[in-house]
């Protein structure tokens, strides 16, 4: 029995190389880069990488040929070129909860609130500092 990897990637898909990059991806990148990027696509010797926000597509870019020479070291597969981009994760959904506000306690000085020629203001700005 063969596995579908190896029939794909006889196919010139490369499939094969990307699943061995995906499946050493931490160790290739590191455990923070990792967390932040996805390699995605390997063809001509360009790995692509998708990066969940624009400052990790820089990161990347920065350090696009030690992470070639990473992805050599670790699984024999040569890559000429890293490039990334932006791209948001597909998260699995959650449903949100609306957030709490917090509670604020007004710092307010009740001399100045004495002060307020309105009767009714001056009421609920105190009740407001009391609360």
């Amino acid at each position: 029995m063969q596995r579908l990897s190896n029939i794909l990637n006889r196919k010139r898909w490369g499939f094969g190389k990307i699943i061995k990059i995906r499946d050493q991806w931490t160790e290739i990148a590191g455990d923070v880069l990792a967390a932040h990027t996805e390699p995605v696509h390997l063809k001509g010797g360009t790995l692509s990488v998708i990066c969940d926000s624009p400052a990790w597509v820089q990161q990347i870019g920065i350090l696009g040929p030690a992470v070639a020479e990473k992805v050599y070291k670790v699984t024999r597969i040569k890559v000429g070129k890293v490039e990334a981009r932006f791209s948001l994760k597909s998260q699995p959904y959650q449903k949100r909860t609306p957030a709490k506000r917090p509670v604020v306690k007004l710092n307010i000085d009740p001399e100045d609130v004495k002060q307020i020629k309105d009767p009714k203001l001056r009421k609920v700005v105190m009740q407001l500092i009391d609360s």
